[in-house]
């Protein structure tokens, strides 16, 4: 086998007409620009990631994704192999070297690694203490003191959280998947008997734990869902933070999709958005994670689309089309 495991998603790779609307859309969803050079545009989080979001000037459109690698020998094992390109080095903010290739339905893949981290926000990503759950003094988390968390803000954003994807064949491009980069299915979504729409799909990382889903694979039925994005996810740091952002983004007058609500798969509390282009972001904290010992579970669309609490999905929510 000349795949490999790799350790988390890396970022998406977006192409916009107008990288200033883009800007300013991803500063009021939680990023801060790292850099705008040869008409690519770096953003990032709070977190270590150097940068979690890359977008190129063109006609609209869903370029790939990207996945770190593990190790150095990770990426010269899968070097020339199948589909994937010889090491490259990468020419953006941090450096680090890569490999690429076009999964089933075109999408670019990139597997990078040696990109230099920055030192996290820690203040900001460390919010004040909850009192919840338990009963008794020694459960009070916070004593003689307030929780204040502010006005309507941006929402902090700790990581890129996981990509969706639709695609046209969902067992062929996790069979690819899974081939090559090691994920494994923590749910498969029947759509009819024997017929899988979905793939909600984590890193396999042996005894360690990752979120329960870094990849959707997501059928590009309805027709009108073509293959390409169906959203992107970035992990806040709290519940507080969920409900922050949206009053900001509400605020400002951007598209609202879907949300506020707690997911069944994955269990995160989530929001979503739409960007001035009709792609779609979410907001989400509070997520499963699972290691390898978790045992792929299988269910139906409702289940899959349904929440714990919170409004029903829009019928055009996973479509970057905004119809």
């Amino acid at each position: 086998m000349n795949g490999i495991k790799v350790r988390d998603v890396a970022y998406p790779i977006l192409q916009v007409p107008d990288l200033g609307i883009q800007e300013t859309f991803l500063i009021d969803f939680g990023m801060k620009r790292v850099s705008l050079e040869n008409d690519i545009l770096y953003m990032r989080g709070s977190g270590n990631q150097n940068y979690i979001s890359v977008t190129q000037k063109g006609e609209k459109s869903f370029i790939g994704l990207a996945f770190y690698a593990q190790s150095e020998n990770d990426l010269k094992k899968i070097s020339g192999t199948g589909p994937f390109s010889e090491v490259q080095e990468i020419q953006a903010p941090g450096g680090g070297i890569k490999v690429s290739a076009r999964d089933p339905d075109d999408i670019l893949v990139e597997i990078v690694f040696g990109i230099t981290e920055r030192e996290p926000d820690h203040e900001a990503l460390s919010p004040k203490p909850s009192n919840l759950g338990g009963v008794g003094k020694e459960n009070y988390q916070r004593i003689n003191e307030t929780k204040r968390v502010g006005k309507p803000r941006s929402s902090t954003i700790k990581k890129l959280g996981h990509i969706g994807i639709n695609v046209l064949d969902p067992n062929k491009s996790f069979d690819w998947y899974n081939e090559y980069l090691g994920f494994i299915a923590s749910d498969v979504i029947e759509i009819a008997p024997n017929t899988v729409g979905a793939f909600f799909s984590r890193c396999d990382l042996g005894d360690a734990p990752t979120d329960h889903h870094s990849l959707l694979i997501q059928s590009n039925i309805p027709s009108e869902m073509k293959s390409g994005l169906n959203h992107v996810s970035y992990e806040v740091t709290d519940i507080d933070d969920v409900f922050l952002g949206y009053e900001m983004l509400k605020e400002k007058g951007y598209r609202h999709e879907w949300g506020i609500g707690r997911h069944y798969l994955g269990s995160q509390v989530f929001d979503y958005w739409r960007s001035p282009y009709n792609h779609v972001y979410e907001h989400m904290t509070d997520s499963d994670v699972f290691d390898n010992k978790v045992k792929t579970g299988t269910t139906n669309i409702a289940e899959a689309t349904g929440m714990q609490w919170g409004p029903d999905i829009t019928q055009t929510f996973g479509n970057d089309e905004g119809v």
